[in-house]
Parts: structure tokens; C-alpha cells; sequence
């Protein structure tokens, strides 16, 4: 419980902008490693439909396109989300990635994003990126820099739709959330 506390913090520091003071991490994470901390923040601040969970031992990342880097996967691996351990998959299509609970589209499926959109849309898994439009293009939380700081933007009728319900903590960090 004391790790999920302190990783909310976290993600709370890290949208605010403040740093953490040098005891609380041994290492500065490298801007990987802090997007992989964001995704596993809203990971463990939404919440999915009970009827979406087949195996409560596991919660799936896939990951879809090219692979953010080694220090991105790195971070999450050992992680728990609602009490199940995370297993990352990766996937070449969205048809892979039905039985997730959330969908990383990485920026070189950019020319194939509305295909993606539209077919993920069928499911109830979080979509998270850091691609530039993502979360107006209909993404549900889109990671973008802002003032030299990592920050995101939710698209709350797309988490809507998909009958998922981020907390209110994500919400009010957000820079911008699209109801529409």
C-alpha cells in the first residue's frame, strides 16, 4: 500500500512540476522511465467495469507500435495495478490487444491512428500516448510536454464511452480535459 501511496505522489509531483527532494529516489528517471511512471499512475487511477476483468491476477499493457525504449518497459515490469501483476504485451494491432486493460500507441502508428481509435474503441482499455493530438484525435490521455515539464491531457468522453472512470486526482492535474 505504502508504494501506490508514494506513486501517486508522484504523479502529483511530476504534473505539478515540483521535483522530488534527492532522498525520495536514488536516481533522476530519465524522461522514459517518467512516462512509464505516468502510465502506471492512471493505470492504478481508473477504474475498469467489472465485467472487462477475465483474469484478476494480471492487468496487460500492450504496448502498440515501436517500443518506447528498454528504460520504459524496465519500470513497469514488477508493478501491480488493482492487486494484479502487470504483463506487457506487444502488439501489431488492436485485434491483439482486446483482452488488455490498456493500450499504449506509441507515435510511429500516427498514420494509422483514426483505424486504431475507432477499432479500440470497441473495448473497455485505457488508450495512452504521447503522441501530439492524441487526445483530441479521441485518445483518452495524451502526455505532452508543457513549460519543460512532462504533463497530459484526457479526453473524458473517450474514457466515458469506453465505461472506464478516471479519478478525479487525474482530472484536476490534467492541462486540458476534451468533453465533448
Amino acid at each position: 500500500m505504502r508504494l501506490e501511496v508514494y506513486e501517486i505522489v508522484l504523479l502529483i509531483l511530476l504534473a505539478s512540476g515540483l521535483h522530488m527532494p534527492p532522498a525520495a529516489c536514488s536516481a533522476q528517471p530519465d524522461e522514459s522511465q517518467l512516462k512509464a511512471l505516468f502510465v502506471l499512475n492512471f493505470a492504478k487511477l481508473t477504474e475498469w467495469p467489472a465485467d472487462t476483468h477475465v483474469d484478476g491476477s494480471t492487468f496487460t499493457i500492450a504496448i502498440l507500435g515501436k517500443v518506447p525504449s528498454d528504460s520504459f518497459t524496465n519500470m513497469l515490469k514488477g508493478r501491480t495495478v488493482h492487486g494484479a501483476s502487470i504483463t506487457i504485451r506487444l502488439v501489431d494491432n488492436v485485434r491483439q490487444a482486446k483482452d488488455s486493460q490498456l493500450i499504449y500507441v506509441s507515435d510511429s502508428e500516427r498514420r494509422r491512428l483514426p483505424g486504431i481509435l475507432k477499432e479500440v474503441s470497441q473495448y473497455s482499455i485505457l488508450t495512452v500516448s504521447d503522441m501530439p493530438g492524441f487526445s483530441e484525435a479521441g485518445g483518452m490521455i495524451g502526455m505532452l510536454p508543457v513549460q519543460n515539464r512532462l504533463g497530459f491531457e484526457v479526453n473524458l468522453a473517450a474514457v466515458r464511452k469506453a465505461r472506464l472512470t478516471v479519478s478525479s486526482q487525474v482530472l484536476k492535474l490534467a492541462k486540458t480535459v476534451f468533453n465533448n
